[in-house]
Protein backbone atom coordinates (compact mmCIF):
# COMPACT_ATOMS: atom_id res chain seq x y z
CA UNK A 1 0.00 0.00 0.00
CA UNK A 2 1.19 3.51 -0.73
CA UNK A 3 3.24 5.11 2.03
CA UNK A 4 2.55 8.74 1.13
CA UNK A 5 0.68 9.24 4.42
CA UNK A 6 3.77 8.29 6.41
CA UNK A 7 5.77 11.01 4.65
CA UNK A 8 3.49 13.84 5.77
CA UNK A 9 4.39 16.14 8.62
CA UNK A 10 2.21 15.79 11.70
CA UNK A 11 -0.16 18.70 11.01
CA UNK A 12 -0.81 17.60 7.43
CA UNK A 13 -1.24 13.98 8.51
CA UNK A 14 -3.93 14.95 10.99
CA UNK A 15 -5.75 17.02 8.37
CA UNK A 16 -5.57 14.31 5.72
CA UNK A 17 -6.57 11.53 8.15
CA UNK A 18 -9.78 13.43 8.90
CA UNK A 19 -10.45 13.59 5.15
CA UNK A 20 -9.98 9.82 4.90
CA UNK A 21 -12.52 9.38 7.70
CA UNK A 22 -14.99 11.69 5.93
CA UNK A 23 -14.78 9.61 2.75
CA UNK A 24 -17.39 7.17 4.08
CA UNK A 25 -19.95 9.97 4.37
CA UNK A 26 -19.17 11.30 0.89
CA UNK A 27 -19.51 7.80 -0.55
CA UNK A 28 -22.99 7.49 0.92
CA UNK A 29 -23.98 10.97 -0.26
CA UNK A 30 -22.82 10.13 -3.76
CA UNK A 31 -24.20 6.61 -4.06
CA UNK A 32 -27.53 6.40 -2.23
CA UNK A 33 -29.18 9.29 -4.12
CA UNK A 34 -28.48 7.34 -7.30
CA UNK A 35 -30.91 4.73 -5.98
CA UNK A 36 -33.55 7.41 -5.47
CA UNK A 37 -33.00 8.72 -8.98
CA UNK A 38 -33.37 5.19 -10.32
CA UNK A 39 -36.50 4.24 -8.34
CA UNK A 40 -38.15 7.56 -7.55
CA UNK A 41 -38.50 6.89 -3.80
CA UNK A 42 -36.75 6.40 -0.48
CA UNK A 43 -37.85 2.83 0.32
CA UNK A 44 -35.41 1.06 -1.98
CA UNK A 45 -32.65 3.45 -0.91
CA UNK A 46 -33.24 2.56 2.75
CA UNK A 47 -33.02 -1.14 1.94
CA UNK A 48 -29.78 -0.69 0.00
CA UNK A 49 -28.32 1.41 2.83
CA UNK A 50 -29.13 -1.34 5.34
CA UNK A 51 -27.54 -4.00 3.19
CA UNK A 52 -24.39 -2.06 2.40
CA UNK A 53 -23.69 -1.17 6.06
CA UNK A 54 -24.59 -4.65 7.33
CA UNK A 55 -22.40 -6.18 4.65
CA UNK A 56 -19.31 -4.08 5.25
CA UNK A 57 -19.27 -2.87 8.87
CA UNK A 58 -18.70 -6.25 10.61
CA UNK A 59 -15.82 -6.93 8.21
CA UNK A 60 -14.07 -3.61 8.64
CA UNK A 61 -14.71 -3.52 12.39
CA UNK A 62 -12.84 -6.79 12.72
CA UNK A 63 -9.97 -5.37 10.67
CA UNK A 64 -9.73 -2.24 12.82
CA UNK A 65 -9.82 -4.28 16.02
CA UNK A 66 -6.87 -6.34 14.81
CA UNK A 67 -4.93 -3.30 13.62
CA UNK A 68 -5.35 -1.39 16.88
CA UNK A 69 -5.19 -4.29 19.32
CA UNK A 70 -8.74 -3.77 20.56
CA UNK A 71 -9.19 -6.74 22.86
CA UNK A 72 -12.21 -8.34 24.49
CA UNK A 73 -15.91 -8.42 23.75
CA UNK A 74 -17.28 -5.96 26.32
CA UNK A 75 -18.89 -2.54 26.00
CA UNK A 76 -15.53 -0.78 26.06
CA UNK A 77 -14.40 -2.78 23.03
CA UNK A 78 -17.60 -1.91 21.14
CA UNK A 79 -17.16 1.78 21.93
CA UNK A 80 -13.51 1.79 20.85
CA UNK A 81 -14.55 0.37 17.48
CA UNK A 82 -17.27 3.01 17.10
CA UNK A 83 -14.67 5.73 17.71
CA UNK A 84 -12.72 4.34 14.74
CA UNK A 85 -15.64 3.90 12.33
CA UNK A 86 -16.24 6.04 9.23
CA UNK A 87 -19.92 5.98 10.17
CA UNK A 88 -19.07 8.18 13.16
CA UNK A 89 -16.84 10.83 11.58
CA UNK A 90 -15.29 12.90 14.35
CA UNK A 91 -16.80 16.37 14.77
CA UNK A 92 -19.22 15.89 11.88
CA UNK A 93 -20.80 13.29 14.15
CA UNK A 94 -19.98 14.63 17.61
CA UNK A 95 -20.42 11.51 19.73
CA UNK A 96 -20.12 11.35 23.52
CA UNK A 97 -19.74 8.08 25.40
CA UNK A 98 -20.54 6.86 28.91
CA UNK A 99 -19.10 3.52 29.99
CA UNK A 100 -21.20 2.17 32.89
CA UNK A 101 -19.79 -1.34 33.24
CA UNK A 102 -18.62 -4.14 30.98
CA UNK A 103 -22.21 -4.91 29.94
CA UNK A 104 -23.81 -1.46 29.87
CA UNK A 105 -23.02 1.84 28.21
CA UNK A 106 -24.54 4.85 26.51
CA UNK A 107 -23.64 7.22 23.70
CA UNK A 108 -25.29 10.32 22.34
CA UNK A 109 -24.76 12.70 19.45
CA UNK A 110 -24.43 16.36 20.33
CA UNK A 111 -24.16 17.01 16.59
CA UNK A 112 -25.20 14.73 13.74
CA UNK A 113 -24.32 15.99 10.29
CA UNK A 114 -26.30 13.15 8.73
CA UNK A 115 -29.44 14.29 10.57
CA UNK A 116 -28.96 17.88 9.43
CA UNK A 117 -28.70 16.59 5.87
CA UNK A 118 -31.91 14.58 6.21
CA UNK A 119 -34.17 17.06 8.02
CA UNK A 120 -34.76 19.40 5.03
CA UNK A 121 -36.31 16.43 3.18
CA UNK A 122 -38.97 15.93 5.82
CA UNK A 123 -39.94 13.52 8.56
CA UNK A 124 -40.19 10.49 6.28
CA UNK A 125 -36.51 10.80 5.36
CA UNK A 126 -35.49 11.35 9.00
CA UNK A 127 -37.48 8.32 10.13
CA UNK A 128 -35.93 6.24 7.36
CA UNK A 129 -32.41 7.09 8.46
CA UNK A 130 -32.80 7.19 12.24
CA UNK A 131 -35.19 4.22 12.58
CA UNK A 132 -35.40 2.02 9.48
CA UNK A 133 -31.66 2.06 8.71
CA UNK A 134 -30.09 2.44 12.14
CA UNK A 135 -31.98 -0.32 13.97
CA UNK A 136 -30.42 -3.23 12.04
CA UNK A 137 -27.12 -1.59 11.15
CA UNK A 138 -26.15 -0.58 14.69
CA UNK A 139 -26.59 -4.17 15.83
CA UNK A 140 -24.57 -5.40 12.84
CA UNK A 141 -21.69 -3.14 13.84
CA UNK A 142 -21.80 -4.34 17.45
CA UNK A 143 -22.00 -7.94 16.22
CA UNK A 144 -18.35 -7.82 15.15
CA UNK A 145 -17.39 -7.46 18.82
CA UNK A 146 -20.19 -9.30 20.63
CA UNK A 147 -23.13 -11.07 18.93
CA UNK A 148 -25.25 -10.62 22.07
CA UNK A 149 -24.91 -6.83 22.13
CA UNK A 150 -27.88 -4.62 21.34
CA UNK A 151 -27.96 -0.88 20.64
CA UNK A 152 -31.32 0.72 21.47
CA UNK A 153 -32.59 4.32 21.57
CA UNK A 154 -33.39 6.38 24.64
CA UNK A 155 -34.59 9.04 22.22
CA UNK A 156 -33.96 9.77 18.56
CA UNK A 157 -35.31 11.96 15.76
CA UNK A 158 -37.61 13.19 14.42
CA UNK A 159 -36.76 15.87 16.97
CA UNK A 160 -39.45 17.23 19.27
CA UNK A 161 -38.97 20.13 19.81
CA UNK A 162 -37.16 20.70 16.53
CA UNK A 163 -34.04 22.05 18.29
CA UNK A 164 -33.76 19.13 20.73
CA UNK A 165 -30.26 18.29 21.96
CA UNK A 166 -28.55 15.94 22.01
CA UNK A 167 -29.73 14.90 18.58
CA UNK A 168 -30.10 11.31 19.75
CA UNK A 169 -29.23 9.11 22.75
CA UNK A 170 -28.62 5.34 22.76
CA UNK A 171 -27.86 2.47 25.11
CA UNK A 172 -25.54 -0.46 24.46
CA UNK A 173 -26.36 -3.59 26.46
CA UNK A 174 -24.76 -7.03 26.36
CA UNK A 175 -27.23 -9.60 27.67
CA UNK A 176 -26.29 -13.31 27.74
CA UNK A 177 -30.01 -14.06 27.26
CA UNK A 178 -30.03 -12.38 23.84
CA UNK A 179 -30.03 -14.64 20.83
CA UNK A 180 -26.68 -14.07 19.09
CA UNK A 181 -26.85 -11.90 16.00
CA UNK A 182 -25.37 -13.77 13.07
CA UNK A 183 -23.60 -12.43 9.99
CA UNK A 184 -25.79 -11.29 7.11
CA UNK A 185 -25.32 -13.17 3.84
CA UNK A 186 -23.78 -10.04 2.34
CA UNK A 187 -21.24 -9.86 5.18
CA UNK A 188 -19.84 -13.22 4.18
CA UNK A 189 -19.61 -12.13 0.54
CA UNK A 190 -17.79 -8.93 1.49
CA UNK A 191 -15.40 -10.81 3.78
CA UNK A 192 -14.44 -13.08 0.86
CA UNK A 193 -13.45 -10.18 -1.44
CA UNK A 194 -9.77 -9.55 -2.20
CA UNK A 195 -10.31 -6.00 -0.94
CA UNK A 196 -11.16 -7.33 2.52
CA UNK A 197 -7.75 -8.98 2.82
CA UNK A 198 -5.63 -5.98 1.81
CA UNK A 199 -2.66 -5.68 4.17
CA UNK A 200 -2.13 -2.58 6.28
CA UNK A 201 1.34 -2.46 7.76
CA UNK A 202 2.56 0.49 9.79
CA UNK A 203 6.06 1.94 9.76
CA UNK A 204 8.17 1.93 12.89
CA UNK A 205 8.69 4.95 15.13
CA UNK A 206 11.86 5.38 17.18
CA UNK A 207 10.13 7.47 19.84
CA UNK A 208 6.38 7.50 19.22
CA UNK A 209 4.34 10.28 20.79
CA UNK A 210 0.75 9.28 21.43
CA UNK A 211 -1.12 5.99 21.40
CA UNK A 212 0.46 3.26 19.27
CA UNK A 213 -2.61 1.04 19.68
CA UNK A 214 -5.89 0.96 21.59
CA UNK A 215 -5.19 -1.71 24.17
CA UNK A 216 -6.00 -0.90 27.77
CA UNK A 217 -8.62 1.49 29.05
CA UNK A 218 -11.39 3.06 27.02
CA UNK A 219 -10.90 6.81 26.53
CA UNK A 220 -14.22 8.63 26.07
CA UNK A 221 -12.30 11.67 24.80
CA UNK A 222 -10.34 9.76 22.16
CA UNK A 223 -9.52 11.76 19.03
CA UNK A 224 -7.37 11.03 16.02
CA UNK A 225 -4.80 13.41 17.49
CA UNK A 226 -4.48 10.95 20.41
CA UNK A 227 -2.58 8.55 18.12
CA UNK A 228 1.11 8.40 17.31
CA UNK A 229 1.99 9.38 13.76
CA UNK A 230 2.52 5.81 12.58
CA UNK A 231 -0.71 4.62 14.19
CA UNK A 232 -2.60 7.58 12.71
CA UNK A 233 -1.33 6.85 9.19
CA UNK A 234 -2.32 3.19 9.57
CA UNK A 235 -5.77 4.13 10.90
CA UNK A 236 -6.25 6.54 7.98
CA UNK A 237 -5.46 3.73 5.55
CA UNK A 238 -7.98 1.58 7.39
CA UNK A 239 -10.61 4.33 6.96
CA UNK A 240 -9.86 4.09 3.24
CA UNK A 241 -10.47 0.33 3.37
CA UNK A 242 -13.72 0.87 5.28
CA UNK A 243 -15.10 3.26 2.67
CA UNK A 244 -14.15 1.05 -0.26
CA UNK A 245 -15.68 -1.99 1.43
CA UNK A 246 -18.88 0.04 1.78
CA UNK A 247 -18.89 0.74 -1.96
CA UNK A 248 -18.21 -2.92 -2.74
CA UNK A 249 -21.00 -3.96 -0.40
CA UNK A 250 -23.30 -1.42 -2.06
CA UNK A 251 -22.62 -2.86 -5.50
CA UNK A 252 -23.43 -6.36 -4.26
CA UNK A 253 -26.67 -5.04 -2.75
CA UNK A 254 -27.57 -3.20 -5.95
CA UNK A 255 -26.77 -6.22 -8.11
CA UNK A 256 -29.52 -8.13 -6.31
CA UNK A 257 -32.04 -5.48 -7.38
CA UNK A 258 -31.03 -4.07 -10.77
CA UNK A 259 -29.54 -5.17 -14.08
CA UNK A 260 -25.75 -5.24 -14.25
CA UNK A 261 -25.55 -2.33 -16.72
CA UNK A 262 -27.74 -0.17 -14.48
CA UNK A 263 -25.62 -0.96 -11.43
CA UNK A 264 -22.37 -0.15 -13.19
CA UNK A 265 -23.80 3.14 -14.40
CA UNK A 266 -24.83 4.04 -10.84
CA UNK A 267 -21.37 3.17 -9.52
CA UNK A 268 -19.68 5.22 -12.22
CA UNK A 269 -21.85 8.27 -11.51
CA UNK A 270 -21.21 8.03 -7.78
CA UNK A 271 -17.47 7.81 -8.47
CA UNK A 272 -17.53 11.06 -10.45
CA UNK A 273 -19.02 13.03 -7.57
CA UNK A 274 -16.92 11.52 -4.81
CA UNK A 275 -13.64 11.62 -6.76
CA UNK A 276 -14.10 15.29 -7.66
CA UNK A 277 -15.00 16.40 -4.15
CA UNK A 278 -12.35 14.39 -2.33
CA UNK A 279 -9.71 15.83 -4.66
CA UNK A 280 -11.07 19.33 -4.16
CA UNK A 281 -10.98 18.95 -0.37
CA UNK A 282 -7.52 17.38 -0.39
CA UNK A 283 -6.19 20.20 -2.58
CA UNK A 284 -7.32 22.61 0.13
CA UNK A 285 -5.63 20.59 2.89
CA UNK A 286 -2.40 20.30 0.89
CA UNK A 287 -2.44 23.97 -0.19
CA UNK A 288 -2.39 23.18 -3.91
CA UNK A 289 -5.61 24.88 -4.93
CA UNK A 290 -3.76 26.65 -7.77
CA UNK A 291 -3.72 23.29 -9.53
CA UNK A 292 -1.26 22.61 -12.29
CA UNK A 293 0.46 19.29 -12.92
CA UNK A 294 2.27 19.39 -9.59
CA UNK A 295 -0.96 20.08 -7.73
CA UNK A 296 -2.75 17.22 -9.47
CA UNK A 297 0.15 14.91 -8.67
CA UNK A 298 0.23 15.94 -5.00
CA UNK A 299 -3.44 15.04 -4.62
CA UNK A 300 -3.20 11.78 -6.57
CA UNK A 301 -0.44 10.57 -4.24
CA UNK A 302 -2.92 10.75 -1.36
CA UNK A 303 -6.33 10.36 -3.03
CA UNK A 304 -8.35 7.99 -0.79
CA UNK A 305 -10.98 7.38 -3.47
CA UNK A 306 -8.41 5.28 -5.32
CA UNK A 307 -8.75 1.84 -3.76
CA UNK A 308 -6.28 0.46 -1.22
CA UNK A 309 -4.13 -2.57 -1.93
CA UNK A 310 -2.00 -0.95 -4.65
CA UNK A 311 1.54 0.39 -4.79
CA UNK A 312 1.06 3.88 -6.13
CA UNK A 313 3.60 5.81 -8.21
CA UNK A 314 2.95 9.36 -9.43
CA UNK A 315 5.34 11.15 -11.77
CA UNK A 316 5.28 14.61 -13.36
CA UNK A 317 6.88 15.50 -16.68
CA UNK A 318 6.12 19.07 -17.63
CA UNK A 319 2.36 19.35 -18.01
CA UNK A 320 1.83 15.56 -17.88
CA UNK A 321 0.99 13.51 -14.79
CA UNK A 322 1.37 9.73 -14.81
CA UNK A 323 -0.17 7.41 -12.21
CA UNK A 324 0.77 3.74 -11.99
CA UNK A 325 -1.15 1.41 -9.66
CA UNK A 326 0.30 -2.04 -9.07
CA UNK A 327 -1.83 -4.43 -7.00
CA UNK A 328 -0.28 -5.97 -3.89
CA UNK A 329 -3.27 -8.26 -3.33
CA UNK A 330 -4.26 -10.91 -5.90
CA UNK A 331 -7.66 -10.47 -7.53
CA UNK A 332 -8.04 -6.73 -7.07
CA UNK A 333 -7.92 -6.05 -10.80
CA UNK A 334 -10.63 -8.51 -11.68
CA UNK A 335 -13.27 -6.55 -13.65
CA UNK A 336 -15.93 -8.48 -11.71
CA UNK A 337 -14.69 -7.20 -8.34
CA UNK A 338 -17.41 -4.94 -6.92
CA UNK A 339 -16.71 -1.33 -6.07
CA UNK A 340 -13.74 0.78 -7.08
CA UNK A 341 -11.36 -2.11 -7.90
CA UNK A 342 -13.80 -3.25 -10.59
CA UNK A 343 -14.20 0.31 -11.88
CA UNK A 344 -10.42 0.53 -12.25
CA UNK A 345 -10.11 -2.90 -13.81
CA UNK A 346 -12.73 -1.95 -16.40
CA UNK A 347 -10.81 1.28 -17.11
CA UNK A 348 -13.80 3.45 -16.17
CA UNK A 349 -12.66 6.92 -17.24
CA UNK A 350 -15.25 9.24 -15.69
CA UNK A 351 -14.13 9.01 -12.07
CA UNK A 352 -10.44 9.23 -12.96
CA UNK A 353 -11.04 12.38 -14.99
CA UNK A 354 -13.13 13.89 -12.18
CA UNK A 355 -10.33 13.09 -9.73
CA UNK A 356 -8.06 15.51 -11.59
CA UNK A 357 -10.80 18.07 -12.24
CA UNK A 358 -11.26 18.49 -8.49
CA UNK A 359 -7.75 19.98 -8.46
CA UNK A 360 -7.56 21.60 -11.89
CA UNK A 361 -10.49 21.77 -14.31
CA UNK A 362 -8.08 22.11 -17.22
CA UNK A 363 -6.76 18.57 -16.70
CA UNK A 364 -7.58 16.02 -19.40
CA UNK A 365 -7.32 12.26 -19.02
CA UNK A 366 -5.16 11.32 -21.98
CA UNK A 367 -4.67 7.60 -21.27
CA UNK A 368 -6.15 4.92 -19.05
CA UNK A 369 -5.03 1.31 -19.46
CA UNK A 370 -5.78 -1.59 -17.16
CA UNK A 371 -4.90 -5.26 -17.13
CA UNK A 372 -4.49 -7.80 -14.34
CA UNK A 373 -0.99 -6.49 -13.51
CA UNK A 374 -1.39 -2.73 -13.30
CA UNK A 375 -3.38 0.41 -14.06
CA UNK A 376 -1.68 3.29 -15.87
CA UNK A 377 -3.33 6.70 -16.19
CA UNK A 378 -1.94 9.87 -17.72
CA UNK A 379 -3.35 13.37 -17.58
CA UNK A 380 -2.37 16.52 -19.43
CA UNK A 381 -2.87 19.84 -17.64
CA UNK A 382 -3.16 22.39 -20.42
CA UNK A 383 -3.08 25.98 -19.14
CA UNK A 384 -4.85 27.12 -22.31
CA UNK A 385 -7.69 24.58 -22.15
CA UNK A 386 -11.26 25.53 -21.33
CA UNK A 387 -12.08 24.45 -17.76
CA UNK A 388 -14.42 21.50 -17.39
CA UNK A 389 -17.94 22.18 -16.15
CA UNK A 390 -18.96 20.77 -12.80
CA UNK A 391 -21.15 17.69 -13.38
CA UNK A 392 -24.50 17.06 -11.74
CA UNK A 393 -23.00 14.21 -9.69
CA UNK A 394 -20.85 16.75 -7.84
CA UNK A 395 -23.73 19.16 -7.31
CA UNK A 396 -25.71 16.28 -5.78
CA UNK A 397 -23.09 15.72 -3.06
CA UNK A 398 -22.74 19.46 -2.48
CA UNK A 399 -26.26 19.32 -1.04
CA UNK A 400 -24.70 17.55 1.96
CA UNK A 401 -23.10 19.33 4.89
CA UNK A 402 -20.24 16.82 4.56
CA UNK A 403 -19.08 18.40 1.31
CA UNK A 404 -18.09 21.66 3.06
CA UNK A 405 -17.40 20.34 6.55
CA UNK A 406 -14.37 22.00 8.20
CA UNK A 407 -12.53 20.00 10.86
CA UNK A 408 -11.07 21.65 13.93
CA UNK A 409 -8.54 18.87 14.64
Amino acid sequence: MARALDDLDRSQLVAVAHEYMLLGMLVNRGLLPQVVLQTGGFDEMNDVAIDLWMGASPVYTGRMRRLMGIEGDDIAAIMKALQLDVGFVHEYMSVAYKLIDEHHGEFWLDHCGALLDAEPFGEERVFGMCHTIEDPTFDATAYATNPQARIRPIHRPPRTPDDRHPHCHWTIVIDPENDPVGPAALTEQVAALPLASVRNERVGEAAPEGMVDYRGSFDPDFRLTSLSSSALAAVAREFQVQSHLLVSSAELALAARFDADVVRAMLAKHWVGVAWLTSERLADRLFVRDGGAEGVAAVLRLQPDLPPGFDRAVDVDGDRVRLTLTPTTPGLLDPRHPGSPGLLARAERSGMEAMAHGVDRRARLDRLDADDERVVAEWVVDSGAAPASEPDEVALIRMSLASTWAFNG
